[in-house]
């Protein structure tokens, strides 16, 4: 074993003793418990920097693993700058993109094509209300997208079509295992993977080819994972292999921000990464590069009450900053009005501008846009539609992915009819009915239209010029995704039809064209693979594309962002507004055992670990979802936190709520957030009698709760 070798002298100032020790741990395993904010970036660029300058390993064989496109492209930003390279090592990617390269090299040993599509949610759920449709199930009563969850549960446990069949115990689990076993079929005859497939399909090669497997676990000597805490199943199986022949596996992560567990997340991963990696060295890091001591303080009293294995407490050379703040309001147009107002003021006095509101569910944000615009304030809400979901977006991927291969049924159905050419949903089935008679994709019955007798003669003519146009289509795609964009829009007639119908709605999807055209150049000026395939390029963009993430499109321009919880994680902002601190809310009125609540605590440690200044927390004593009005307690959370905040009573004026229990309001005018109009009919101790009219009648309310004001 070679002599363990210091890092550079110009690093050790930058990183603290515990970073130096996991920066310089190079044989065997390695867990990096790194806290919120502890640098766990920089140790790990600086791991790899380190390997490549002092033990001379080559950038081929070393893998590093991030779960966001963001996070990787900032690692290579910074290893690349450590190492003054002009270009960015290619094995710094998303375990989906790894898997991606691993699958165009090796994915023939498992009889894919180099060429193979990549189904996004939208693709997969066509493709399975298709298998749904054929197998009689009755899309009224049951979604495709239920179908689709199972289906994704299923595969992340590992489980076949056929054990799924074999285990199945309700009627609804018989036709999820049968509409799996077509989908599964489907999928592979259009040579076409859907997410998870990314991955089960890489271990299933891993797995059943030695050929693979030497090749691969031979090939990184060094691999490294972040976010470890959030893998699941297939992935902890991956990394195992991967890893089976240098055992050289670096993981950082913290079990105290798990929060993907409905996603297939184990925690047990990081838990049992001692049990798991025989000889592992744990390396804590606690020190916090990002927050103020105290917002550590409360966050640390919050997860405190979570059972941990490894004790762990946040800590920070910062300034103890100032108080985290819990407001109660009234209501959730209350709290809606005033965290508006509050930001307002923060822009105006030229504080950070970059501020962002949490929420537990995507429902709660309609009121912070609502009250944004009033103020004519800009804003973001992350998770909202993709540009890459916008139909008209889908649609000329839709061609690119048919070009590069002819076998992606999906694609193939979306561009049939599109512009309009007369081929109706019938003859599309007759195609179908064609295709699972020959046992072949839907796609690929054009090179067969004549043998399909139940087809009219302008039938036939119609598909035969759409397969005129595709080979035409495809001489242009040797020249790349720009070309290839421009010649789909024209030859097609598809932004000329956008042109003529000029409402202000076609204006904006042939500016989304443009944008799609701006895009495609773009890639090509960075494109830096030379291969002789000649779709490559095209084929790479789509890959781009179909791996494309929410959270890859925040930039530092955008002042205000919405997001969930959820979407917080990785990030980190100078103000956060963290909402809905209520029970039923936050934690949610879906965590029904201990366990689900451990999981929302780590929930309200990671939303409050991203506030780098100032951290708000509020609450709602009613709140209207899902078109009920609930009366909520305060979270337990804002329990657990006592004494580290600071309780802001607001001024009457700021409340929407102006009555008092021991004032007489007999008779005067009141305005109800839900029932609107009403006059008071009589009041006793806390309880208040208002008559809403003929609409909603008499109601009975608690003064102290209800969402009511004098007119």
């Amino acid at each position: 074993m070679d002599k363990i070798k210091s890092i550079p002298e110009e690093w050790k100032e930058l990183v603290n003793d515990d970073q130096k020790k996991a920066i310089e741990h190079i044989y065997g395993p390695l867990l990096i418990i790194a806290g919120a904010g502890s640098g766990k970036t920089r140790v790990l660029t600086y791991r790899y920097a380190h390997l490549v300058k002092n033990y001379s390993i080559s950038f081929e064989n070393i893998l590093a693993i991030t779960f966001t496109n963001k996070a990787a492209n900032e690692m290579k930003e910074r290893i690349s700058k450590l190492l003054n390279l002009e270009v960015s090592p290619k094995w710094i990617s998303t375990f989906h993109s790894s898997c991606v390269k691993i699958l165009r090299i090796h994915g023939h040993l498992i009889g894919f094509k180099n060429n193979f599509t990549i189904y996004d949610q939208s693709d997969s759920s066509k493709l399975i209300r298709n298998c749904m449709r054929e197998g009689d199930v009755d899309l009224k009563q049951y979604s495709p997208k239920r179908f689709q969850a199972h289906i994704s549960s299923l595969k992340n446990m590992r489980i076949s079509p056929g054990e799924a069949i074999e285990n199945a115990e309700s009627f609804f689990e018989v036709k999820v295992a049968e509409i799996y076993t077509s989908y599964e079929k489907k999928l592979i005859l259009s040579n076409s993977m859907d997410f998870d497939d990314l991955l089960i399909r890489t271990v299933e090669l891993l797995e059943t080819s030695d050929k693979a497997l030497d090749y691969w676990s031979n090939k990184f000597e060094y691999i490294m994972v972040d976010e470890y805490q959030d893998t699941n199943l297939v992935q902890y199986k991956l990394i195992e292999l991967l890893s089976s022949k240098h055992k050289n596996l670096c993981v950082v992560g913290d079990s105290d921000q798990s929060i993907y567990a409905f996603r297939g997340a184990d925690i047990r991963n990081i838990q049992e990464f001692e049990k798991d990696f025989s000889n592992a060295t744990i390396i804590t890091l606690e020190k916090n590069y990002r927050s103020s001591q105290k917002i550590l303080d409360i966050a640390n009293a919050v997860i405190s009450n979570n059972p941990r294995n490894k004790e762990k407490n946040l800590w920070t050379d910062n300034e103890d900053g100032v108080d985290v703040n819990a407001i109660r309001f009234n209501s959730e147009r209350d709290e809606g009005r005033w965290i508006v107002e509050e930001i307002s003021k923060i822009i105006k006095d030229g504080e950070d501008n970059e501020i962002a509101i949490f929420y537990r569910t995507n429902n709660q944000s309609r009121i912070f846009e609502e009250e944004l615009r009033k103020l004519s304030i800009d804003y973001k809400v992350v998770g909202n539609v993709r540009f890459y979901d916008r139909k008209e977006i889908k649609d000329v991927l839709s061609y690119l992915n048919f070009l590069v291969n002819p076998d992606d049924a999906v694609s193939f159905e979306r561009i049939l009819n599109v512009p309009k050419r007369g081929i109706g949903e019938s003859t599309l089935q007759k195609l179908r009915d064609y295709a699972n008679s020959k046992n072949i994709s839907v796609s690929n019955v054009l090179d067969h239209i004549n043998e399909v007798d139940t087809l009219s003669d302008r039938v036939i003519k119609q598909l035969t010029l759409f397969s005129n146009l595709i080979i035409e289509l495809k001489t242009f795609a040797i020249e790349g995704p720009s070309k290839s964009i421009e010649k789909i829009l024209d030859l097609t007639g598809y932004k000329n039809e956008l042109i003529k119908e000029g409402t202000l709605e076609s204006q904006m999807r042939v500016e989304n064209l443009d944008e799609l055209l701006t895009s495609a150049v773009e890639f090509e000026n960075l494109y830096e693979e030379e291969i002789d395939d000649p779709f490559h390029k095209v084929r790479d963009y789509l890959e781009s594309l179909a791996l494309f993430t929410d959270s890859d499109n925040i930039t530092n321009e955008d002042s205000v962002l919405l997001m969930t919880l959820h979407n917080a994680k990785g990030l980190e902002f100078p103000i956060v507004f963290m909402t809905g601190m209520e029970e039923n809310v936050f934690p949610s009125q879906k965590s029904e055992n201990e366990f689900e609540i451990q999981e929302e605590r780590r929930l309200c440690y990671v939303g409050m670990t991203r506030a780098e200044k100032k951290l708000y927390l509020t609450y709602s004593s009613t709140r209207t979802l899902w078109a009920g009005t609930n009366y909520n307690l305060p979270s337990r959370f804002l329990d657990e936190a006592k004494p580290f905040y600071k309780e802001i009573e607001l001024e009457e004026s700021e409340s929407i709520n102006l009555l008092k229990p021991e004032e007489d309001t007999t008779g005067k005018k009141v305005i109800h957030e839900k029932y609107g109009k009403g006059v008071v009919v009589e009041t006793s101790g806390n309880e208040i009698t208002i008559d809403f009219g003929e609409e909603w009648g008499i109601k009975h309310l608690d003064v102290e709760w209800a969402p009511i004001k004098f007119e």
